[in-house]
């Protein structure tokens, strides 16, 4: 008797996990980057990620953002600078395996959307906006944003003479409605 109670409260603890869970999505983002060095633009993407959210526009307090970029998986096209950018110096990849992002807020603009939250890399986190759009391409949805962020605020390198101390970053996700 005690069993059967307590096996069906786990179906539905279970079952009510899985409709809020059912509402979450799941991808990988498409995220690239751009950085002057001797005063030309070094473009470059990171292969994998994994991102986890729900986009509701209707319902922005419910509305999240997480994810989590393994540093091992820079790439600018050149494997001696990717190598020598998992160092120490750079991103620490031995030590520092990921970068997090994780919302805090999610407002609505005149222009589209502002994503708030904490993004850590190596040791350092703090608190960036990412502006956002929601695009529509030959019937395919997407949220599209990018940010502006100093290296140097999260330990990556040092002052350079010809490394830029800016880089944008620019992220698009596939989107479908929950």
């Amino acid at each position: 008797m005690v069993f059967s109670i307590v096996s069906r409260i786990s179906c539905l603890l279970i079952a009510s996990l899985a409709v809020n869970l059912s509402f979450a999505q799941t991808e990988s983002a498409n995220i690239s980057f751009v950085i002057k060095n001797a005063g030309i633009g070094v473009d470059g993407s990171f292969d994998e990620n994994s991102l986890t959210y729900q986009f509701n526009p209707d319902d922005l307090d419910a509305s999240y953002f997480k994810l989590n970029i393994p540093t091992t998986t820079i790439n600018t096209g050149i494997k001696g600078r990717d190598k020598h950018l998992r160092k120490a110096k750079y991103f620490d990849v031995e030590n520092y395996p990921n970068l997090t992002f994780e919302s805090t807020k999610i407002t609505k603009t005149d222009l589209g959307y502002t994503l708030t939250g904490e993004l850590t890399i190596k040791k350092t986190t703090n608190t960036i906006e990412i502006p956002f759009t929601m695009e529509e391409i030959e019937g395919q949805k997407s949220l599209s944003g990018y940010v502006e962020l100093d290296r140097r605020d999260y330990g990556v390198g040092k002052n350079h003479l010809i490394l830029g101390d800016l880089v944008r970053i620019s992220i698009k996700v596939a989107y479908k409605e929950n």
